[in-house]
């Protein structure tokens, strides 16, 4: 199972049940059968009063569950999404505000509102009427119990001290039972919740197992991989196949929508394949340790974010072993040119990002970003999209990187809409619509280019060809 923005609610929702006094209700409500008992020894009457009384309000309280699931459902799940779009709206509000969005966007999230406190208000009209009905019950069971008690001490059955101690013991057989209906929703929640917990654990458990393998080195092999995004039955690869020698450096092109982002993800785990195999030399990639494997890779995502921290903390990867040998993050900001650019921030280095931290332009994140990707000189690079945001000098710098990879055999692959940054690769990997178009040397697919992109649905932004790599 995937992790999901709602995974750490559900973490703190299983946390705050577990060490909250809604567990002693359930440890409480073990006592009620005993005590029902107690009350069967005092008159076999008070025991099957108190058993009815139980019945009729644990049943009222299941039928309160089955009547507003559904409701209740629907109301969370427009919650979710209202929330989502509001986050969504801050994390682009310099768009929103500039192209005057705003009075839409908050149409659409007070739809959204307004909906989710439909559902709300469907699911609370069965829960008022059935809540309504235990409280009379509950408010009605001590008349009761004098009520029965009167008439049996009346047929001389019974003390009247007796219907005192029957009161007592009243009270301690429904008090739990009042208590675990009070926290049911507060279960019901936490059934759902642990149960993703679970399926998340069940996961990592399963990556933790996986053995240590040695280091990355051999041949990258993709074999008939079909792949789909998390959630989804569609596929966006389909039946994917090609090998890359260890130390080549492969550029893949294709139109927007062919999957390019997505082999991209495949390739560095991020998502795993539905059928076929990755394995680098001998081993499948399924098969390492998704921890030790990341710090063998490589990777730049296509939208890049800079996590809260310093510029060598991310760099670094957040290492802690960085803080006392800094030579990792120099030599990784030398190698991707960057060296200026940090001399250029407040704090050199330790310059803060993120949340109150400095700004960045979207090139300079872009750039820190290749320095995280090399760090530590990793075997394997996936880059998507890296010059995307580069202006020339910086482009330049990421054509020099890419010539100091490949003198260091590291296998390399760079996912790009410019034709110019295939002068620095080896091999050119073409997709359209999930499948490999074709695949070869630079030379080979690069003279067949015009042809392809004559093609329906493919189109490839050329640039400039200076600087063709020998």
């Amino acid at each position: 199972m995937t992790a999901s923005p709602t995974t750490l609610n559900d973490f703190n929702t299983v946390r705050d049940v577990l060490s909250g006094s809604s567990v002693s209700a359930v440890f409480d409500a073990f006592w009620a059968p005993i005590f029902i008992v107690a009350m069967a020894f005092i008159h076999w009457v008070f025991g099957i009063y108190a058993l009815m009384l139980v019945l009729f309000s644990v049943g009222a309280s299941w039928l309160n569950h089955v009547l507003v699931k559904n409701d209740s459902q629907r109301s969370s799940s427009m919650f979710a999404k209202a929330g989502e779009f509001g986050l969504a709206v801050t994390r682009n509000v310099e768009a929103v505000r500039a192209l005057g969005m705003l009075p839409r966007l908050r149409d659409r999230w007070y739809d959204l509102h307004a909906r989710m406190l439909g559902w709300q208000q469907a699911a609370s009209r069965p829960n008022d009427i059935l809540a309504t009905m235990v409280r009379f019950v509950r408010n009605a069971q001590m008349i009761l119990i004098y009520t029965v008690g009167t008439i049996l001490f009346l047929h001389q059955e019974i003390s009247m001290a007796v219907i005192f101690v029957a009161m007592i013991v009243m009270l301690r057989a429904l008090a739990p039972i009042d208590s675990l209906i009070t926290n049911w929703r507060t279960y019901a929640g936490f059934a759902s919740a642990l149960a993703r917990v679970d399926d998340i654990l069940k996961d990592a458990d399963d990556r933790d197992a996986r053995i240590s393998l040695p280091g990355l080195s051999g041949p990258l092999v993709v074999s008939r991989v079909y792949a789909t995004a998390p959630g989804s039955d569609r596929p966006i690869l389909t039946d994917v196949s090609f090998t890359v020698a260890q130390g080549r450096t492969v550029g893949i092109v294709g139109p927007s929508g062919a999957g390019k982002s997505c082999l991209a993800r495949v390739l560095v785990g991020i998502w795993a394949p539905r059928r076929g195999s990755i394995a680098i030399g001998d081993h499948d990639l399924s098969h390492w340790n998704e921890d030790e494997l990341g710090q063998q890779m490589g990777y730049m995502p296509q939208d890049v974010e800079l996590l809260p921290g310093t510029i060598a903390e991310n760099i670094a990867r957040f290492d802690p072993k960085a803080a006392e040998d800094s030579s990792g993050i120099i030599a990784a900001a030398e190698l991707t040119g960057i060296t200026d650019l940090v001399k250029s921030l407040p704090d050199g280095y330790n310059t803060r990002v993120g949340t109150g931290g400095h700004v960045l332009s979207g090139g300079q994140r872009s750039r820190i970003a290749l320095a995280r990707a090399v760090y530590g000189m990793p075997a394997f690079i996936v880059l998507d999209e890296p010059n995307s945001n580069l202006d020339a000098l910086a482009e330049q710098s990421l054509m020099t990187m890419l010539q100091k990879l490949q003198a260091m055999q590291s296998t390399v692959l760079i996912v790009t809409h410019k034709l110019n940054i295939l002068n620095y690769c080896d091999d050119v990997l073409v997709l359209n619509a999930g499948t490999v178009q074709a695949f070869g040397t630079r030379d080979q697919i690069v003279d067949r280019i015009p042809r392809i992109r004559s093609q329906p649905n493919l189109m490839v932004i050329e640039g400039t060809a200076e600087g063709r790599r020998s």
